[in-house]
C-alpha cells in the first residue's frame, strides 16, 4: 500500500525546506560578511574600530576565550561599538589610571607584557592592550573557572559578582549595541 501524503504534509515539507534553507544561507552570508570586515581590519593603517575587531576576532581564537567575553569588556570599559564605530577613541584613560581600549592599570601589565610598559604605550598600543587583556583574562579564568568572577575581579580587583560582571559575562548578544554601516 502506497502511504498518501496530504496537502498539509506537503506544505509543511515545503515551508521547512524553505527556512532550513533559509537559515543556512543567513549563516553563510553573515559568515562571508564577517570574513570580509576582519580582512579589512588586518592592515596596521585600517581605521581604528576595524583593527579592534581584527583583534578581538584573533585574541578569541588564540587565547579560547569566548568573544562576547573580550567584546563586553571593551564595550563596558571603553564604549567600543563594532568594526563600524567610526567615533570609537581606544585612547581613553580611567579616573583610576586604567589605559586603552581594555582600561588596563599599568602596575598591572608587566607581568603579563613580559617586560616594563609605559602608560603611553599601554594606552596607545592597542593590539598590546588587548593581548595584556587576554592574558589577565585567561589566567583568572584560570583561577577562578567562571567568567562571572574572572569579569568581576578585572572590574573590581576581588573575585565578586557585580553589575559589570553579570552584563559582561551573560550578555552573548553583544552585537545590538554595535554601530551599523548603514548609518
Amino acid at each position: 500500500m502506497k502511504p498518501k501524503f496530504t496537502l498539509i504534509t506537503v506544505l509543511l515539507a515545503s515551508i521547512f525546506t524553505i527556512l532550513l534553507c533559509s537559515y543556512f544561507l543567513n549563516t553563510y552570508t553573515e559568515s562571508v560578511k564577517s570574513e570580509q570586515v576582519y580582512e579589512m581590519g588586518a592592515s596596521s593603517d585600517a581605521p581604528v574600530s576595524l583593527r579592534m575587531y581584527n583583534l578581538i576576532e584573533d585574541r578569541s581564537k588564540k587565547f579560547g576565550i569566548p568573544k562576547y567575553i573580550l567584546y563586553n569588556v571593551a564595550y563596558l570599559e571603553t564604549r567600543y561599538c563594532g568594526p563600524f564605530d567610526w567615533d570609537y577613541n581606544p585612547y581613553q584613560i580611567s579616573s583610576a589610571g586604567a589605559q586603552g581600549p581594555m582600561q588596563i592599570i599599568t602596575r598591572f601589565a608587566h607581568s603579563y607584557a613580559g617586560r616594563k610598559v609605559s602608560s603611553d604605550e599601554l594606552r596607545t598600543d592597542i593590539e598590546l592592550n588587548i593581548d595584556v587583556s587576554c592574558k589577565m583574562l585567561k589566567k583568572l579564568y584560570g583561577m577562578y573557572g567562571r567568567w562571572d568572577l574572572v569579569l568581576g575581579y578585572y572590574n573590581t580587583g576581588h573575585p565578586m559578582v557585580n553589575e559589570y560582571a553579570s552584563y559582561a559575562s551573560s550578555n552573548k548578544n553583544y552585537k545590538e549595541k554595535w554601530d551599523r554601516i548603514e548609518k
